[in-house]
C-alpha cells in the first residue's frame, strides 16, 4: 500500500478481507496467511465468482470457518452459512434462502481438508488441487429451496465429489442478489455508508445488472462507479471518516515518509510494524474484528463514525504529531518521519504564504477551511507577524541554501506546527 504499482489493486486487496473474511491472525501459520492474501491480490480486480470458488477451499478459510472438520458423519455448517449470509447473496430484502439451504450447502462442502500437518501441499496458489477426502464426503443428493429454483445437486462418489462444490458456486451465482449484495459493499467502501431507496434504485441496481451480465467481473463495476457523476457529486466529497489505513498509510504517502531499504532488512521489518499502529486505530489489514468484517462498513447506524472514539481520535492526533516532529514516530529501531520540506517544495509557490495555505489544504483535506482556520495557519507561517514577507524571506533563504541549518530550522519549525495543525482538523479526517 505504501509503494503500489496500482493503487486500485491495493485498495481492493484491502477490501476483500472485509468481505471474504478469514482473519489472518487465527490461521496459525504464516503460509496460510500468505496464500490467503496472495489469492485476494490475484483476483482483486478480477472475477468475484472465481475468487469465491478459490477461497472456499483455500487452507486458511477451511481452518477459519471449520470447513476442514465438515464431514458426512459430523457436518459443520459454519462456512455454508457465511458463504450465503455474508459472502454472496447476503441478507437483502430479496434474499430468501432458507435454513435448509445452509444444511444442503454444508453437505455439498464435506470432504475438504487443509492438511495442517503436511505444509508441503497446502498452498492453493501453487497447488491447484487442494486435498479432498472422498471418505469424508456426503455423496447423497442435495435439495435446495425455491430461492435456488429447487435445484438438486446430484451426489457424487470418489474424487468426483469435489465437483459438487463447483455446482454449488454456479447455483449461488445464478442469483441476482449476489450481485446486489457485493455492489452494496463496494458502494460503502468507495462512496458512502448509507444507501437510501434512491441510491438503491439509481446506483446499486444498475451496477448489479452490469456485474451480473459481466459474469461477476469486478472491473466493469468499478469503472462504472468510479467514473460516474454520482461518484464525483460534491455531496459525496468529504462525507466519510477515513479508515485507519486511508488515514495513516495515506499520510505516509502524502508526506513522502522514507522507509528503510531492503539492504537494511531488520530495520525495514521494524518499520513495517506500522501495521500494529493500524491495529491500535481499529484496522489491522487482513484482520477484521469478526467474520462480518470491519463494523464501519456494515454496522448500523454508526457505520464510518465507528472509526472515531475517545481512544482512536487522540491516537490519530498523536501519530501525526510525532510523524511531523523532528524526532519522528519511533517503531522499535526505526523512526518514521514526514518529509515536510519535500512536500512543501513540490507545491507551485511555497514562498507565498497565501498560496501555500490554499494548495496544501486542497491537497490534504476533502473540504475547504473556513476564514478563521486560514488566518490561524497564516499566523503560524508568519510566526505571529503581519507581513507576508516574514514567511517569504524565510522560505527563500532556505531554498537558496538548503544546507544551512539555521535557515532550515526556521522553516521546519513553522511547517511542523502548520502541518500538525492541519492533520488534527476534522477536514483532514474526512475523505
Amino acid at each position: 500500500m505504501l509503494n503500489p504499482k496500482n493503487t486500485l489493486t491495493e485498495k481492493m486487496t484491502l477490501f476483500w478481507p472485509s468481505h471474504l473474511v478469514a482473519q489472518m491472525f487465527l490461521m496459525k501459520d504464516a503460509r496460510f496467511d500468505y496464500d490467503y492474501l496472495a489469492l485476494l491480490r490475484l483476483h482483486a480486480l478480477g472475477n468475484f465468482k472465481k475468487l469465491t470458488r478459490a477461497i472456499t477451499t483455500t487452507p486458511g478459510m477451511l481452518l477459519y470457518l471449520n470447513g476442514n472438520s465438515n464431514s458426512a458423519v459430523t457436518p459443520n455448517e459454519n462456512y455454508a452459512r457465511e458463504l450465503q449470509e455474508l459472502f454472496t447473496v447476503g441478507k437483502g430484502p430479496d434474499s430468501r434462502y432458507m435454513e435448509s439451504d445452509v444444511m444442503a450447502a454444508a453437505r455439498v462442502l464435506t470432504g475438504w481438508e487443509d492438511h495442517q500437518d503436511d505444509l508441503s501441499s497446502l498452498v492453493s496458489l501453487f497447488n491447484p488441487n487442494p486435498p479432498f477426502n472422498p471418505l469424508n464426503h456426503d455423496s447423497g443428493d442435495k435439495q435446495f429451496s425455491t430461492f435456488y429454483n429447487n435445484t438438486v445437486i446430484k451426489g457424487r462418489t470418489g474424487a468426483a465429489g469435489a465437483k459438487e462444490t463447483d455446482d454449488l458456486i454456479d447455483m449461488i451465482f445464478q442469483q441476482q442478489e449476489a450481485a446486489k449484495h457485493v455492489c452494496r459493499k463496494i458502494y460503502r467502501w468507495f462512496v458512502y455508508s448509507e444507501i437510501d431507496s434512491k441510491v438503491e434504485a439509481e446506483v446499486i441496481s444498475p451496477l448489479a445488472d452490469l456485474f451480473f451480465k459481466n459474469n461477476f467481473e469486478v472491473k466493469p463495476v468499478l469503472k462504472a462507479l468510479l467514473g460516474s457523476e454520482h461518484f464525483f457529486d460534491p455531496m459525496n466529497r468529504g462525507c466519510l471518516i477515513k479508515n485507519p489505513v486511508d488515514f495513516l498509510i495515506g499520510a505516509c504517502r502524502q508526506f513522502q515518509v522514507p522507509f528503510p531499504s531492503s539492504s537494511e532488512l531488520a530495520l525495514q521489518y521494524d518499520a513495517w510494524s506500522l501495521a500494529y499502529q493500524l491495529r491500535l486505530l481499529g484496522m489491522e489489514p487482513g484482520d477484521p474484528l469478526n467474520v462480518a468484517g470491519w463494523p464501519a462498513y456494515h454496522q448500523q447506524p454508526g457505520y464510518h463514525r465507528l472509526w472515531i472514539n475517545s481512544n482512536t481520535l487522540p491516537l490519530r492526533n498523536s501519530f501525526t504529531d510525532m510523524l511531523a516532529s523532528e524526532g519522528g514516530l519511533p517503531i522499535y529501531s526505526a523512526k518514521l518521519k514526514f518529509d515536510l520540506l519535500a512536500f512543501t517544495n513540490q507545491l507551485p509557490h511555497p514562498e507565498d504564504p497565501n498560496q501555500l495555505i490554499t494548495d496544501s489544504t486542497m491537497l490534504l483535506c476533502a473540504n475547504a477551511f473556513d476564514a478563521s482556520q486560514i488566518e490561524f495557519l497564516k499566523t503560524i507561517l508568519l510566526s505571529g507577524q503581519k507581513a507576508d514577507y516574514y514567511w517569504t524571506d524565510a522560505w527563500n533563504s532556505y531554498a537558496t541554501n538548503p544546507t544551512d541549518e539555521i535557515s532550515k530550522s526556521v522553516v521546519f519549525t513553522r511547517l511542523r506546527q502548520f502541518y500538525a495543525y492541519i492533520a488534527q482538523r476534522p477536514e483532514y479526517q474526512l475523505i
